[in-house]
């Protein structure tokens, strides 16, 4: 199932680009495997649709979060 769904949209995301995605999966990531700092982690299927949200190019800021509790703030 994961080499169907890797084939069918290698090509599909682009960096800066917006999509809608339907038939996939989100879930909390599994702390002991997780590589990255998300908390969620989407899986696609051969099912999944994907549609790019604008035709025209738009600039999306990228923003990273990492909170933490405000006891732990350094002052």
């Amino acid at each position: 199932m994961f080499n169907a769904a890797a084939r069918k949209f290698y090509d599909t995301f682009h960096k800066g680009k917006v999509y809608y995605i339907s038939r996939g999966s989100l879930k909390l990531a599994n702390k002991q495997y997780k590589t990255v700092q998300n908390d969620y982690v989407m899986t696609l299927n051969e099912y999944s649709e994907i549609e790019e949200a604008g035709s025209k190019e738009m600039f999306i800021p990228e923003t990273k979060l990492n909170f933490v509790p405000i006891d732990e703030l350094v002052s």
